[in-house]
């Protein structure tokens, strides 16, 4: 139940020719006069002459057509303007993309919206536009927010503010989108102190924005609060945003936001007519927006309103529409949901049939009593009842014991199931040994065969057995980290620490002018992490590949490896402020070796490189 960014992006000054400027000046008035845009624009047709007049045409027929809520339509004649804009139209192009990211994201396919959010944060990189740069962060950190990646939405939020920070004269406006992104993060992370510092940062902009564009600040404030159950303090949050999304006919995104708060804040104090009528309002705007995001938050909070009702039958319904909406990337939750409803719905039917018995006990009690039979049914249900206790308590005993058979086998099943991929490991690093430290040692040994037979000087000779020696060390050191790896089933992060700081000191001693840095995050030791042998070694060799490489290739003077931890998973970077890596080597000093290592392990090697910036080597 979040925000909504703006949902017309206006005008903006984009071409030096004259031609092209009078034509967007006069698609314009579509604007300012809705009902007569299909006139505008048949005019405008007539007078279309270039490839650029055309991309320009198409844009503004996308955008009518976006306005009438025709959202389809409007996607497929934004993506058959977009090769057809020129350098005039760089404008044009960034809000392009930001509308297929919108349009996409609203879908639900979050993947697409992500994939043009990236293509717009590309573009904006490479005409240096810093605001649409922030623009399109914002719009990644949002993405992520709505697949619940909420630490990922604030990384990519703050690095869109840091962005507009270190720009002169920031756009309000983009500051605002940039700040209520992080804000909403923070607030489905369960921080609320942190996202309404940020919203708060939005009301400081205001004396510098128009209310109407920032509409979404107030209900994201009204939305924090509820959730912390100051319900009186969000509602007047939540109505000043209703009243100024009321005055944009358009808006039905916010709207069905509103409503679908106002809604949650009624039931939640017992208003349930109330509730109801603000529920009906919020389904009417949900379906006007075609908003899967704002579907999927009316679908729930239906199912928690008639669930609190005690309308579990219906609360059931509503709860299968949103968890059919959510299944494809949160079935776990589902389950779970449903799992809790239907537990609850179960212990209400049998205590409902345990009432219902008991009522007939009565009876029977009552027709016992009249008959003066009391003494004789008292006994008999007595005798009923221990004999069932009896029963209960032998069936569970054994229920008890065949779990406690069942959790032994299944523990057996898991250590064999461990000791086979340990064999398995062991299997891979003795192929490991014998393919690479076996060759190493047949080229060593060919090699010295033929010095014996080669009429070399002795400063030739010299030199070929200084080259024999360091390649001997090197193969030494990979025999030895291949053992270390074999010796241990598994490899704490102490152990792959104590590996990288003596690669470090090693480093150090070989270039003193080049500063080595090892940062690991605390939520790493937090975790407990480990990993098994073959982990351990593919890791080491990535990150002594890639120091290597920062010192031999990128003459780089500062080298920082960090480990860090994300879905149970280490993650490492290795980062250096070198002259990164060309476009042609791309594949060179090291990296196919590296990428190989990262997928024997299941990971992926990610390489970002900027030149005369530096490069990043990430595990993923």
């Amino acid at each position: 139940m979040k925000r909504c960014f703006s949902s017309v992006i206006f005008i903006l000054v984009l071409s030096t020719q004259a031609f092209c400027q009078d034509l967007i000046q006069e698609l314009g008035r579509m604007y300012s006069n809705l009902d007569s845009g299909e006139f505008y624009l048949k005019e405008a047709r007539k007078k279309l002459k270039t490839a650029s007049d055309t991309g320009v045409y198409l844009y503004y027929v996308a955008e009518y057509q976006n306005l009438l809520s025709n959202t389809q339509e409007s996607r497929r004649l934004f993506l058959e303007a977009l090769p057809k804009y020129t350098e005039e139209n760089a404008s044009l192009r960034s809000i392009t993309y930001i509308r297929l990211t919108r349009m996409d994201q609203s879908s639900g396919l979050f993947d697409q919206a992500l994939d043009f959010a990236q293509q717009g944060l590309d573009y904006a990189q490479t005409i240096a536009d810093t605001g649409r740069m922030a623009y399109h962060l914002a719009d990644i950190s949002v993405i992520h927010h709505d697949m619940e990646n909420y630490e990922l939405g604030v990384e990519y939020g703050k690095r869109a503010l840091g962005i507009l920070k270190a720009s002169q004269d920031p756009d309000p406006y983009y500051q605002s989108i940039v700040l209520n992104a992080i804000g909403i993060n923070f607030d489905d992370w369960s921080k609320p102190d942190s996202a309404l510092s940020y919203h708060f940062q939005v009301l400081d902009l205001m004396d510098d924005l128009d209310s109407a564009r920032v509409f979404f600040v107030w209900n994201n404030i009204g939305n924090t609060l509820l959730k912390q159950e100051k319900y009186q303090e969000a509602e007047k949050w939540l109505q000043i945003a209703k009243r100024i999304n009321q005055k944009d006919r358009q808006n039905s995104y916010g709207l069905a936001t509103n409503y679908t708060n106002l809604a949650t804040i009624a039931y939640n104090q017992d208003q349930w007519g109330r509730a109801r009528t603000l529920l009906d309002s919020a389904q009417y705007f949900v379906e006007k927006s075609e908003s899967t995001e704002k579907k999927r938050d009316y679908l729930y909070e239906e199912y928690r309103f008639r669930k609190a009702k005690g309308d579990l039958s219906s609360a059931m319904d509503y709860l299968e529409q949103y968890a059919a909406l959510k299944d494809t990337i949160f079935k776990e939750e589902r389950i779970k949901t449903m799992g809790e409803l239907e537990a609850i719905y179960e212990v209400e039917q049998k205590e409902r049939q345990l009432a219902e018995s008991r009522a007939r006990l009565a009876e029977n009690e009552l027709v016992v009593e009249s008959r003066n039979n009391q003494l004789l049914l008292l006994l008999l249900f007595l005798l009923i009842s221990l004999g069932l206790g009896f029963f209960i308590y032998y069936r569970q005993k054994n229920k008890t014991r065949h779990l406690e058979q069942e959790a032994k086998l299944q523990a057996i099943f898991a250590e064999q199931q461990t000791q086979r991929k340990l064999q398995e490991q062991r299997s891979r690093i003795s192929s490991d040994l014998h393919d690479n430290i076996g060759a190493q040692l047949t080229f060593i040994v060919s090699t010295l065969k033929n010095l014996k037979y080669t009429d070399l000087s002795k400063e030739r000779i010299a030199e070929k057995l200084d080259q024999i020696s360091d390649f001997t060390v090197e193969t030494v050191n990979e025999l030895r980290d291949t053992i270390w790896a074999m010796n241990k089933e598994t490899i704490n992060l102490e152990d792959l620490q104590t590996r990288i700081y003596g690669l470090i000191e090693k480093a150090n001693t070989a270039c003193p002018g080049t500063k080595f840095e090892l940062e690991v995050d605390p939520k790493v030791e937090l975790e407990g992490l480990s990993l098994n042998s073959m982990e351990g070694i593919n890791y080491f060799r990535i990150i002594q590949e890639a120091v290597n490489n920062a010192i031999k290739h990128a003459s780089a003077e500062e080298i920082k490896i960090l480990i860090t931890c994300e879905a149970q998973k280490l993650v490492v970077k290795i980062k250096d402020n070198g002259k990164g890596i060309s476009q042609e080597n791309s594949l060179g000093n090291g990296l196919g070796n590296m990428k190989v290592r990262a997928e024997r392990i299941g990971r992926k090697l990610q390489v970002l490189s900027f030149p005369d910036r530096g490069t990043e080597i990430s595990i993923i």
